[in-house]
């Protein structure tokens, strides 16, 4: 089983206008609604696949009910500890005349010491039915920035892999504790190690660098590039095939999504990335914040290509 922990979920709405009038009443034509965070996206791509996975985490009020019923609607398991308040609802409006998309991200509710303990003694249960626990996505008010790292200390205690997605000091934290594999963007690679990674070769030598600390695998994904792993040694870029890309939301956590699916059924990372690969481009084919469907990824699947790199 694969677990995940999201500990600030929130509900997407995306909403399409024919032209952007900043300070003026915009009338949209078309609207999605879906559940959202790291992990709750890394389960939902999970599930698709036809994998065992629960969705841990907080979530608080009305919005939270909402990622409830869509996760159960989608047949997804859950555990989240309920908090006072609400989850965030992320607001993005696209613009069709430009393409552009602005996004408005809410904060979330804080976090108690109490609430945070509740979560910490349920994942201690349940993290030893697992063969992998990803922990992915930011921190809500009120969790110190090591909290993914005591998370990779438990899971490790417990015989399970872990798979680190995150930004900032809580990535810094938890990879100083050794994640079996982690999943930075070029972006979060780049604050990670402070320095630009402007091209391939800079990426490679990033990657490289992140290895050691127990980490086994450096995955940093690029977009429509692809993806640089680095493995023992061992190097491979993925290359997705050209597709036509409508939406980037969430194909970083389809990509994780394959990762941890290849290492909870102890498949070589190439496996993983093609796989991750496949589903990250088949949700960047979807509008908005939906993801991609089992049977894109598997059309997607030969099309991918992973090579090795120097």
């Amino acid at each position: 089983m694969i677990i995940t922990l999201t500990c600030n979920p929130a509900v997407d709405q995306t909403v399409f206008v024919d032209r952007l009038d900043v300070g003026a009443v915009n009338r949209f034509h078309d609207a999605q609604l879906d559940p959202a965070g790291k992990g709750i996206n890394v389960s939902r791509v999970v599930h698709r696949l036809g994998y065992p996975t629960i969705a841990f985490g907080f979530l608080a009020g009305e919005i939270g009910a909402v990622v409830e019923r869509a996760l159960d609607d989608e047949g997804v398991q859950s555990h989240f500890v309920r908090l006072p308040g609400q989850a965030r609802i992320n607001v993005t409006v696209v613009d069709e005349a430009s393409g552009a998309a602005t996004s408005l991200y809410g904060a979330g509710p804080g976090v108690s010491a109490e609430h945070a303990e509740a979560l910490a003694q349920i994942l201690a249960y349940w993290v030893q039915a697992g063969s992998v626990l990803v922990l992915a996505g930011s921190l809500p008010n009120g969790l110190p920035p090591d909290t993914y790292a005591d998370y990779v200390r438990l899971a490790r205690a417990k015989g399970v892999k872990t798979i680190l997605d995150v930004d900032g000091e809580a990535f810094r934290a938890g990879v100083a504790v050794g994640p079996t594999r982690i999943k930075p963007n070029v972006r979060e690679a780049e604050r990670l190690l402070g320095r630009a990674l402007p091209d391939l070769p800079a990426v490679l030598a990033g990657a490289r660098e992140s290895l050691g600390q127990g980490v086994e695998v450096v995955v940093i994904s690029m977009g429509a590039q692809g993806a640089i792993c680095v493995e023992k040694g061992q190097a491979y870029r993925a290359v997705p095939p050209v597709v036509e890309r409508r939406s980037t939301v969430g194909s970083g956590d389809s990509l994780v999504a394959g990762l941890s699916l290849a290492l909870a059924r102890g498949e070589p990372i190439r496996d993983g990335l093609r796989l991750g690969t496949a589903a990250g481009a088949a949700t960047a084919m979807t509008v908005g914040t939906h993801l991609g469907t089992a049977d894109e990824v598997k059309s997607i699947l030969p099309q991918v290509v992973v090579e090795s790199v120097a």
